[in-house]
């Protein structure tokens, strides 16, 4: 028999994967494939996804999740031009992606570990049910586009620093720049890139050849290019796209709702038998004081630091696992900021690679020991339960439906999954049920607006406008910083005859948020009902223009006004022309000399809401 290398442990692993998830080739558009894929043009065309490189990932009215994939979606755009749109073919590059992330994993680990350890922390990686979400979603790509990059420029980094000539140096940075460049393309968490490769390099034993600096500096540049993109193109989202259990809350209101959370993430790595879509309140409860689940959590995230301290010098593959796992954990993990989630098992993706690796640690260590026996029987009984676990989970991703409806059943005080529900029956007309669903799942968790904002939305539609304000109102009064919001409130009070006061929240949100052309086309409609406000609605216009980049349309529309200012019937207020006046004064001075003093009077505040 032929002796276990390290190239076949990897080619063994990355088989297993590609077998254990081959079912997802069944699989149809689910959860979010339905918005980022099937119904995103920029996915439907190696064109059309070039087209929107410099776009949000999200299509439309998502964009405030403040996300910026290029990569991503281009890779949607060409799978769509290959297969015409086809679900198995997503689906099956989804399982060749996953493939070769198992077996780049094998190749990272075996240099602490031999090819037995390696086969098994690549074997536990392949078939671990977290993965489930990532690899049988088709959206999941990110993640597994994200880990290729970051593997694949560890093993890079490696070759750098050992290069024997310059010409194989060079093509070896090339070649962990383009891996860092897909990871930081593909999904936000590519940013830890850089710290990855400082791990790496830290746990090495042996002294490198060459100087790294090169190479930091092609990282950090990289990193540093990528994070200027992101924040020009999707980072003004952020706010919009924090979740909703965080509004309001303290740094450390949110880290004791959070701590719970954490003792989660460890027993879904360790015992993944237990897996929810959606981890939301109340599934997931708010808490703003600490709790003695709370306290268990934090002692179970420290102990699990203090051992990823403690292995550097004797067990280095389990440092790397436990480090990696905490930087690719950090973004999401609502300690250093805000995000868009409380936990999603497709976030865990390349933490899995913690308990991987422990497992091949032990494995290699009882090596030609009599207990080997007893641990690799435990072992074989714990692969097959997590290869079984995984193919049962695998077909909950298989429609649009399942996933909500499964949900929903299981956990029916998960406010979210109302909210999608409700958006699924409204696809298909029944705008009742649909509005039902809203209701309680603002009263289920009042502190999120959206569900409010939706039901608003809804009333309106349905011919209930007090309905539709109360919503909106209650909405507002959770959160304030975002367009959608005010929009709602707006328009609600608009179709309940209470135009001054649509006036007078357009003018506060358009002072608080005057980066925003959303905000500023809701004022503009409330303007506009408002009837003989030409003057305001033309500054408006003016602020859209330049905030869109429409610089010569901005201009056109200064020339305009100039000619009207000292015409009769000159009705803009002063918080109007004061929020115009950075653009009046860089591209026509001599027009604000006409204006200032119309800015000149009472400090303009927040205009309270008044009915």
């Amino acid at each position: 028999m032929s002796p276990l290398t390290r190239r076949r442990a990897c080619w063994i692993a990355a088989g297993m994967a590609a077998v254990t998830y081959a079912l997802a080739l069944r699989n149809g558009w689910s959860g979010d494939d339905v918005v980022a894929i099937r119904d995103n043009p920029a996915a439907h065309s190696l064109g059309t996804a070039i087209a929107a490189w410099f776009a949000p990932y999200w299509p439309g009215e998502w964009q405030w999740a403040g996300l910026y994939r290029p990569l991503t979606v281009l890779s949607y755009g060409l799978d769509w031009s290959l297969s015409g749109g086809a679900t198995w073919w997503f689906h099956l590059v989804n399982v060749l992606l996953h493939a070769l992330a198992t077996g780049l994993a094998v190749l990272v680990v075996s240099r602490w570990l031999p090819p037995i350890g390696a086969l098994v922390a690549g074997a536990i990686f392949a078939i671990h049910p977290v993965h489930v979400e990532a690899v049988a979603n088709v959206v999941g790509r990110a993640e597994l586009l994200v880990a290729v990059g970051i593997l694949g420029a560890v093993l890079g980094a490696r070759r750098f620093r050992r290069a024997g000539s310059d010409g194989a140096r060079y093509c070896w940075l090339a070649v962990t720049l383009a891996a860092v460049f897909l990871a930081l393309a593909s999904k936000e968490h590519g940013v830890i890139a850089l710290a990855v490769l400082a791990l790496d390099h830290a746990l090495e034993r042996e002294r490198a050849t060459r100087s790294s600096v090169p190479l930091y500096l092609g990282v950090l540049a990289a990193t540093g290019g990528w994070l200027f993109l992101w924040r020009g193109i999707a980072g003004g989202y952020v706010g919009g796209g924090q979740h909703a259990a965080f509004f309001g809350l303290s740094w450390g209101e949110r880290l004791t709702t959070m701590l719970p959370v954490y003792l989660e993430v460890l027993r879904t790595l360790a015992w993944p038998f237990a897996l929810l879509s959606d981890y939301a309140p109340q599934t997931v409860s708010v808490h703003t004081a600490l709790t003695a689940v709370g306290v268990l959590g934090l002692a179970a995230s420290l102990s699990v630091v203090t051992l990823g301290l403690l292995s550097v010098r004797r067990a280095p593959a389990i440092a790397f696992g436990i480090f990696l796992a905490l930087l690719s954990y950090a973004p999401t993990s609502n300690l250093i900021f805000v995000s868009g989630v409380m936990l999603a098992e497709r976030n865990l993706y390349l933490a899995v690679l913690a308990p991987a690796v422990v497992a091949g640690w032990v494995v290699a260590g009882l090596h030609g020991r009599p207990q080997l026996r007893a641990v690799a029987i435990g072992l074989g009984a714990l692969l097959l339960a997590f290869t079984a676990r995984t193919i049962d989970r695998i077909p909950f991703w298989i429609d649009p439906v399942t996933p909500v409806v499964e949900e929903q059943t299981a956990h029916p005080e998960n406010f979210h999954t109302r909210i999608l529900l409700a958006q699924f029956v409204a696809a298909r007309g029944d705008s009742a049920w649909a509005l039902g669903e809203l209701l309680v799942a603002g009263d289920l968790f009042p502190r999120d607006p959206w569900a409010r904002v939706l039901a608003s939305r809804h009333a309106l539609a349905m011919g209930r406008p007090l309905l539709a304000l109360r919503q909106a109102e209650e909405a507002f009064g959770v959160y304030q910083g975002d367009p959608r919001l005010v929009d709602a409130l707006v328009r609600a009070l608009l179709a309940n005859g209470l135009t001054d006061s649509a006036v007078a929240v357009g003018s506060r949100s358009a002072a608080v948020m005057s980066g925003s052309v959303d905000v500023l086309d809701a004022y503009r409609t409330a303007l506009s009902a408002a009837g003989d406000r030409q003057w305001g609605i033309a500054l408006l216009d003016l602020r859209a223009d330049w905030l869109s980049g429409r610089l010569a349309d901005a201009q056109a529309r200064l020339d305009s006004l100039a000619a009207l200012v000292d015409a009769p019937g000159f009705n803009a207020s002063c918080a109007d022309v004061r929020g115009s006046e950075p653009i009046i004064r860089a591209m026509r001075p001599d027009l604000w000399g006409s204006l200032e003093s119309l800015a000149q009077c009472e400090n303009v505040g927040p205009t309270e809401l008044t009915r």
